[in-house]
């Protein structure tokens, strides 16, 4: 019988990757190994987005600057690994930080879609980040806040650039990724 991997799983290759990337290179050909073994699995139960996902994780390993999305369910799961390479810190297990991931990607990319080919969904962006805004308020989270304030400013023509100082963390590694995909001003 075919199996996908479970929660613990992907998780579990989440942390060690950035762990391994950022502070345990000794491990690194055990990591590769243990990769390698996975994709295998994958591959012979026939699950091609396990086996997708691992072989982007594994290619990860010699080319950390490639960070595109894999284009399978486990998205969530690589874009935690991309940040946590790029905060330095480990992506925490608890489900609100892959939802706060998911979320700014979003936004990011709903964002850049306005502003290089869909600026006829401008408005329907606005109104969500008003809803995100309001949701953010409720939540009492100061820093989604003040990003989804930056972000209304950046639809309404600011450049980003002029608002990158106002985030750090995750927050700012997301902001980064929206300078690198706005168009120059």
């Amino acid at each position: 019988m075919a199996y996908a991997l479970t929660r613990e799983q992907v998780q579990q290759v989440v942390q060690n990757t950035v762990l391994v990337m950022l502070a345990r290179s000794d491990l690194l050909p055990d990591w590769r190994a243990n990769l390698g073994d996975l994709i295998q699995q994958m591959r012979a139960a026939a699950l091609d987005d396990e086996a997708i996902f691992l072989a982007a994780v594994l290619a990860l390993l010699d080319r950390p600057t490639d960070t595109l999305p894999t284009g399978t369910q486990y998205d969530q799961a690589w874009q935690a690994i991309v940040t946590g390479l790029q905060t330095g810190s480990l992506p925490s297990a608890r489900e609100e930080t892959v939802t706060l991931d998911r979320l700014l990607g979003s936004v990011v990319q709903a964002i850049s879609a306005v502003q290089s080919h869909a600026p006829d969904q401008r408005q329907a962006v606005y109104d969500e980040l008003l809803h995100i805004k309001t949701a953010a308020l409720e939540a009492e989270v100061p820093e989604l806040v003040v990003w989804i304030d930056d972000a209304l400013d950046v639809l309404d023509g600011a450049a980003p650039t002029e608002r990158a100082h106002h985030h750090a963390g995750v927050y700012g590694v997301y902001w980064q990724t929206l300078v690198d995909n706005s168009p120059s001003s």
